[in-house]
Formats: C-alpha cells, sequence, structure tokens
C-alpha cells in the first residue's frame, strides 16, 4: 500500500497541511504527546479527505495503537516511521537522521546510565565487603563459665579462685588436651593460670572453628554471682572476643569499652594480647605458678573424631 504524499496530492490544501504537520513533528527526531493529539485531531478533521491515501493510512494505524487509551514504546516507534513514510523521499532524509541521530543519544544515555548503576553496585558491593570485612576482625559472645564447682587437678578449689576475681579482668582461653569428656574443652583461666572452670561447649566449639579461620580468641569477666546470701555457690559470666590476626591492643580495648559500656558494666581493665600468644607463635601459653614451668600446647588443634559423651552432661 502507498503511503507518501505523491505530487498530486501535495498541490490540494489537505496535502500541504499534511506534509507541514508530518515534517515538524519528525524534525527534531522525537514526537511529543501534545504533538499526536494535534495529528490526531487534524485526521479527525479532514477524515472525508479520503482521496488522500496517507490521511486513511495515519487514521488506520493512529486508531489501533490508541485503542486502548495507552501508548507503549513500540507502537510510539510505529507511529514515528509511520509518519516518515508518508512524508516524500525529498523531504524524509534529513528526518530520518535527526531520529537516528536522536536513538544515537538515547542509546549512548542508556549505556552511561548502566555503566553508572554497574559502578555503584560495585561500590556499594565493596562497601559492603569492607563492612563485613570489618565486622569480622571483632567480634564477641556472651558466656557462662562452666564447672565451677569442680575442683582443679592440681587440688585448688575454683570458688576460692573466683572470690579473688575481678570484674573485667583478662581470662585466657586455653584447650584443654587432656579432656576425656571432649574434644572441644575449653580451660577458662585467670591471668596467672588459675583455673576457674571451662567454657561451654557450644562457645568451645566455636573459638576452634574461629581458630581454624585464622582469628584468635580472649575472654574477659563480665560479672560474678553468688557468694553471698541464699546462693553461697558463686559464678561468672564472661565475653569472648573472636579477633583478626591484625587486630591491636588499642583496637581490641576501645571495642570491648563499647561492649561493656553497652551493657551498662564497667570497662574491662587494660588488655594485653600479649598474654594469648607470643610474637611470631601460634601455641598459646600461660605460666603455671604451681609448677614453675610455662607450658606451651596448642590452643585450638585439629580435632580428632570423638564418640564420647561431652563433659557438660556430667556437670
Amino acid at each position: 500500500m502507498r503511503a507518501y504524499l505523491t505530487n498530486p496530492e501535495l498541490a490540494t490544501d489537505a496535502g500541504k497541511q499534511l506534509l507541514e504537520l508530518t515534517v515538524r513533528i519528525a524534525a527534531d527526531g522525537l514526537i511529543e504527546p501534545a504533538e499526536i493529539d494535534e495529528l490526531h485531531t487534524w485526521l479527525k478533521n479532514n477524515k472525508e479527505n479520503d482521496g488522500i491515501a496517507s490521511i486513511a493510512y495515519l487514521n488506520e494505524i493512529l486508531s489501533r495503537i490508541t485503542a486502548d487509551g495507552v501508548m507503549d514504546r513500540d507502537e510510539l516507534i510505529e507511529l514515528h516511521l509511520a509518519i516518515e513514510r508518508v512524508i516524500p523521499t525529498v523531504h524524509r532524509r534529513p528526518l530520518v537522521q535527526a531520529r537516528k541521530q536522536r536513538e544515537s543519544a538515547e542509546r549512548e544515555q542508556l549505556q552511561k546510565s548502566r555503566h553508572a548503576q554497574r559502578e555503584q553496585k560495585q561500590d556499594e558491593r565493596k562497601r559492603l565487603d569492607e563492612e563485613n570485612a570489618r565486622q569480622r576482625r571483632l567480634r564477641h559472645a556472651f558466656a557462662k563459665v562452666a564447672g565451677v564447682t569442680f575442683p582443679n587437678d592440681d587440688g585448688s578449689e575454683r570458688q576460692t579462685i573466683l572470690g579473688k576475681c575481678k570484674v573485667g579482668e583478662q581470662l585466657i582461653l586455653r584447650h584443654d588436651t587432656d579432656n576425656k569428656y571432649s574434644m572441644f574443652a575449653i580451660e577458662v583461666l585467670r591471668a596467672n593460670g588459675e583455673q576457674i572452670g571451662h567454657a561451654p561447649e557450644y562457645i568451645a566449639e566455636r573459638i576452634q572453628k574461629e581458630e581454624e579461620a585464622e582469628c584468635k580468641a580472649i575472654g574477659v569477666l563480665k560479672d560474678l554471682t553468688g557468694g553471698s546470701g541464699d546462693k553461697l555457690t558463686r559464678g561468672a559470666n564472661f565475653v569472648v572476643f573472636f579477633l583478626a590476626r591484625d587486630v591491636t591492643n588499642i583496637e581490641l580495648q576501645q571495642y570491648a569499652n563499647d561492649v561493656f559500656t553497652h551493657q551498662g558494666a564497667s570497662r574491662p581493665r587494660q588488655l594485653n594480647l600479649a598474654l594469648l600468644s607470643s610474637p611470631g607463635e601460634e601455641l598459646g601459653y600461660v605460666h603455671d605458678r604451681f609448677h614453675s614451668r610455662r607450658l606451651d600446647l596448642p590452643l585450638f588443634p585439629s580435632p580428632l573424631p570423638d564418640t564420647r559423651k561431652p563433659w557438660w552432661k556430667f556437670w
């Protein structure tokens, strides 16, 4: 079907008006809603000029794509191409070039927008990774010291030792390699080597997993319970801090201060990473004042399969 305006049609008033209208609409390569309304009104007013094929052609297309009251991008492109098709070749070339330039600019803008979105997502992912890494450098968990009523192997009483403890003092968490009830057993010791009990099994297992992930663990006494009134048996709650290998004393102290302040507790005493391990070593040790020797024991050795009943089930 022929759609473009012929010379005889251009000689009529309707042909001249349609050419002027379509060229003006397509001149900038973009069709605005107001221009569509103007075209629709003109076609409606000149519907009786059925001798001009272009009018019937545009009427059919415009009626179809506006039937649902919504014009999507594909329908807008169809209308734009239909308007170009109506215009004679001599007038059409610059209009097609304007449309293509407009489309090229839109594609470029879209590419820039997508590139900016990708960069924004990458920056956000990087920020989240850094935030996760920062959070993993220092974490903590609360726990209750288990086995506080049992005597130590050296004959000392844990209840007596707890009576000498102070809130906020640093605790050493040492793997109990001789424990016959649990392969994860962790001794909870004062800085001088006196044992006040064991870490709960779930904390002991986590400490070992953290060590396998190249993190250290340090304990701080949070509060003491009992020892007077109707509750004579002493107990203790402590905080386990998990820290990356590169965490400094200052960072640890500040983090511990924030944790204790948030809990409404007094700030812990000065923490010392040197009590956790000696420089350049992966061994945790304390000076055993009862035997006058240094205990060089791996804090968290690789676990071996063990089907024995966990020690905490006996307590």
